[in-house]
């Protein structure tokens, strides 16, 4: 019955790659519990990994939000020396978005993601740290408070300077890209 239910809730997958809301859904957990209330709110603990096509959430607590029978928010939390993680491809072609934090908070609704506590997310080679770091998916924004550290490659021979566009972009290293079909 868990599994259903987090199925019929997670599946609703936010912006990233289309076909990943048509993948399979996994999920891993200690402990669950699943709420069938319309604005009920889920939680599974114990070395939590939900998967989803390109999405890779682990975690020590995972607490889901539904919000009128739809999925409103995905926390996640980390343990002490241990971060929640997430990875996800948006776009075919172009670097994982890769983040870490102790507390992840995924707004659906809203298509933005904010890592809280010793965060940090990268997508190809523009990492950025920091107390908080919000991560507007559609616009591709990035908002970083607390102590923030941005890390930005140089230009190349045809490129003249990041721009604020472009500042907002950025996996770990160039084998971490989407892949192509």
């Amino acid at each position: 019955m868990l599994a259903a239910g987090l199925v019929a809730i997670v599946s609703q997958t936010a912006t990233g790659l289309p076909e990943d809301a048509e993948q399979s859904l996994s999920i891993h957990a200690d402990e669950g519990a699943y709420d069938t209330d319309p604005n009920g709110v889920s939680t599974l603990s114990g070395n939590v990994q939900v998967e989803q096509g390109t999405l890779r959430v682990t975690a020590s607590l995972v607490t889901i939000t539904n919000k009128d029978g739809k999925l409103d928010r995905v926390v996640a939390e980390g343990r002490p020396g241990e971060p929640a993680r997430f990875r996800q491809c948006v776009n075919r072609g172009e670097p994982l978005v890769i983040g870490h934090a102790q507390t992840i908070d995924y707004a659906i609704a809203v298509d933005r993601v904010q890592f809280e506590g010793n965060a940090f997310l990268s997508k190809g080679p523009r990492q950025f740290a920091g107390g908080v770091i919000t991560w507007d998916m559609v616009e591709n924004d990035v908002d970083c408070r607390s102590g923030c550290v941005f890390t930005l490659p140089p230009p190349t021979r045809s490129e003249t300077a990041p721009t604020a566009e472009s500042a907002d972009s950025a996996p770990e290293s160039a084998d971490s890209e989407c892949e192509s079909d």
